[in-house]
């Protein structure tokens, strides 16, 4: 691809976009076309954006139609490309929804996030400075295996964030050279021809400025956005996020089978110690409690389950507690209901990548690029919240799709299975929320691997990360701090799996949602106490944890040291700073330096050391501005909860 073209009159080096151009390029017949002009504007349903039109000055009978709105320092824009022709277009070789460069002032630095693969490096932190060039991909066609399709560039003058709406195989290409900076954002592997008057979505762009400001300011005005404006929220406008509880643990190590009255016991237990939701995954469906094995059969094993799911939810919701199910309806096995019913309705896997993985031996992945196939999904989804009452269908997703994608291409057609398919996906989950209105979705996907722009407007990640299912102690601990650390950064609601209530443990774990995964302490239990205050202290947190980030000390990879942050809210000049103390910390006491702190100002602080609370009182703003936290006990923390006085 050539250099795209710079207009330093139009470009400013605050990172501004150009108002009379569509930012992205197209590669067709061996050139770029890089000369889409707007040619007007168009209501939009949502009165939040607007529909705007641009045509390749080259070749006119292209066209772009984007959604596009910028609310502050955010653009967003979720772009399809239209052949608006008679005839079959020329052939497209390359997408990029954004290919622009801008000049800089100085070195450039990249602010990154792994991925989820069920490693402990999921959702570290990956900094690279003064770089040269920089290339990011996902693995096996899901946005977040691997890498996080979110990122900071700074040129220590200026910032800038961009997130990356596609559910699929993205691409992202960062260089810097002779003072300009050049970001492409696209699709890696594409050929095809539109047929006329088709159309095909391209990856959506959120680019959020920050003039003057750091990259990690980039990142929380990223953050505000995506809180504000982008995931799902609760009716009240908080968050979607709960304390849950499920036998899965149970299920997965020891029990295989389920039955209504081990869910019931189980969830009036659960009841008693406060949590907001009860939890079926994965064992309920098919002949055999063989979760792996059944995909494919999505109807209640009544030998275990005689009246269904249906009395385990009323229950939860006699007992206030809301009700969620698992289902994989992307994946099912040859032998299953569904595959034998609509063998035309599913990808195949190519031979020599399926016969040594085993998601995907004897496995056929439902094609949501045809509508058929999204139509039996959704009558089959849609059927089952009916029947079994569900507040919240938890969606997972164990397989990498790519490679059955690109197989289905025609010579002609590369890269439209998988642009067929993502468009499919939302389509069924937009279905879904129309249809069942308060539905949350919970995006799973083998633990956070398909996470991105457009499945966060739909749904929440509630089991970030399948790197936790069998780690305890510090395994546990560093993990569940570094996946809260890196999220973080961006996106305000995912859940924390625990396996332990004690302070420290469930503050490592900060997240607006939490799970129990383990057997639930009985009153006797020294743990039940803790187990009651991780609940209540989850719940009362909550509201904060939507609020700006800030980070105070970063988690270490590879020790239990001190990690510290802090969420404050603007409306009210209150927040939350909580600091934890690790088994590998030497020094007893830190020094914090919370933000937005007034030092003229007076404060009412509640302190808690672990789960014993203090006193409330008043502190000078100037102190708490410069905090002194002493800890004299490893693997303990400390809660501060502040509010301006007056």
């Amino acid at each position: 691809m050539k250099t795209p073209t710079v207009s330093t009159s139009s470009i400013a080096p605050s990172f501004s976009l150009p108002n009379d151009r569509w930012p992205g390029s197209l590669a067709v017949s061996g050139k770029t076309l890089d000369d889409f002009v707007s040619i007007g504007d168009e209501a939009h349903p949502d009165a939040s954006w607007t529909v705007r039109v641009f045509h390749s000055v080259s070749e006119p009978t292209l066209q772009i139609r984007a959604q596009w709105r910028a609310i502050g320092a955010v653009t967003e824009w979720i772009p399809t490309l239209v052949n608006n022709s008679p005839k079959p277009s020329v052939r497209i070789t390359e997408v990029r929804s954004l290919a622009a460069s801008w000049p800089t002032r100085g070195p450039v630095d990249f602010y990154g996030t792994n991925g989820s693969d069920s490693t402990p490096n999921d959702y570290v932190d990956r900094t690279e400075l003064d770089i040269g060039v920089v290339e990011l991909m996902p693995k096996g066609g899901r946005s977040s295996d691997g890498i996080f399709p979110f990122f900071a560039l700074t040129d220590r003058h200026d910032s800038l964030a961009i997130g990356i709406g596609w559910s699929g195989r993205w691409c992202a290409t960062l260089r810097h050279t002779n003072g300009l900076l050049q970001i492409e954002v696209g699709l890696p592997q594409v050929g095809f021809v539109l047929q006329p008057q088709e159309s095909v979505r391209l990856p959506s762009v959120l680019l959020a400025r920050a003039p003057g400001k750091t990259a990690d300011q980039a990142r929380r005005v990223a953050r505000a956005h995506m809180t504000k404006h982008v995931v799902p929220r609760a009716a009240d406008g908080g968050s979607t996020g709960f304390t849950a509880y499920s036998m899965m643990y149970d299920f997965l190590h020891g029990n295989p089978v389920i039955s209504e009255e081990g869910e019931i016991a189980a969830l009036e237990q659960a009841a008693a110690l406060g949590f907001e939701t009860y939890w079926v995954d994965a064992g309920w469906y098919g002949t055999q409690p063989n979760w792996v094995e059944e995909v494919g059969s999505w109807y209640v094993r009544r030998s275990d389950l005689p009246r269904g799911l249906r009395p385990i939810s009323d229950r939860a919701h006699e007992r206030g507690m809301k009700f969620i199910f698992w289902m994989e309806p992307e994946r099912a096995r040859q032998s299953s209901e569904w595959a034998r019913a609509h063998p035309e309705l599913f990808l195949s896997y190519p031979g020599h990548n399926a016969q040594h993985d085993w998601w995907k031996k004897d496995n056929v992945l439902l094609n949501l690029g045809d509508p058929r196939a999204v139509d039996l999904a959704f009558a089959k989804i849609s059927s089952l919240i009916t029947e079994f009452n569900a507040d919240i269908f938890r969606q997972d997703f164990n397989t990498t799709p790519l490679d059955a994608w690109y197989a289905a291409d025609a010579p002609d057609r590369v890269g439209i299975t998988e642009i067929r398919y993502v468009e499919g996906l939302y389509e069924l989950w937009d279905r879904l929320l129309a249809a069942h209105p308060g539905l949350v979705i919970d995006n799973c996907a083998s633990g956070g691997r398909r996470i991105d722009l457009e499945t966060m407007r739909r749904s929440v990640p509630l089991w970030r990360s399948d790197y936790l299912m069998d780690k305890g102690g510090a395994e546990l601990n560093i993990a569940s701090q570094l996946q809260c650390w890196g999220l973080g950064h961006w996106i305000p609601d995912h859940l924390g799996i625990i396996k332990r209530f004690d302070a420290y443990a469930t503050r490592s774990a900060l997240s607006t949602a939490l799970m129990a995964y383990r057997a639930l302490p009985g009153e006797q239990d020294p743990e039940y106490a803790n187990a009651i205050a991780a609940i209540a202290e989850n719940k009362r947190l909550r509201p904060f944890i939507g609020e700006e980030r800030i980070g105070l000390i970063a988690p270490s990879l590879g020790k239990e040291v001190w990690m510290a942050l802090q969420y404050h809210r603007h409306s009210d000049s209150s927040g939350i700073i909580v600091a934890l103390r690790g088994p590998d910390a030497d020094s007893e006491t830190v020094t914090l330096f919370p933000e937005h702190i007034d030092a003229n100002a007076t404060y009412q602080v509640t302190r808690w050391d672990d789960y014993r609370v203090a006193a409330p009182a008043q502190v000078a703003g100037a102190k708490l501005k410069e905090t002194v936290i002493t800890i004299a006990q490893t693997r303990s923390s400390i809660l501060i909860e502040y509010q301006r006085v007056g």
